[in-house]
């Protein structure tokens, strides 16, 4: 293991990219449409067709939660680039990255207990 001057994770930028000019994220996502939540008074409800948009609407709105954390563990990780998009592999990579920092934080503190003495 190689020793460095930076510390651990500050070579790593924890935020998603994004464009300089308007400060919106450079990802781009597929044409589908977005399918808005229907709201309706308080006590009023919903017709199946509502349901089911309101259904849609949670599920798009999970799986993009979903597909933000997997770009968040490429950009962390070191080992994993963005044309990988196995969801496997980035959670194997990123188990694998969380154990190495695990161990070199153990080797840290025994430094610094060694350099203490």
């Amino acid at each position: 293991m190689e020793q460095s001057d930076t510390p651990i994770g500050a070579a790593y930028d924890y935020s998603p990219p994004a464009d300089t000019a308007s400060g919106k994220s450079t990802k781009k996502r597929g044409s589908a449409a977005r399918v808005s939540r229907v709201i309706k008074k308080k006590g009023e409800l919903l017709t199946e067709p509502e349901k089911k948009a309101n259904h849609i609407a949670s599920e798009q709105k999970r799986r993009m939660n979903i597909r933000v954390g997997y770009d968040q563990l490429i950009q962390i990780v070191p080992t994993l680039t963005p044309s990988q998009r196995s969801e496997a592999l980035i959670l194997q990579k990123t188990v694998e990255y969380i154990k190495y920092l695990i161990m070199e934080r153990e080797i840290l503190e025994g430094q610094m207990k060694e350099a203490n003495r």
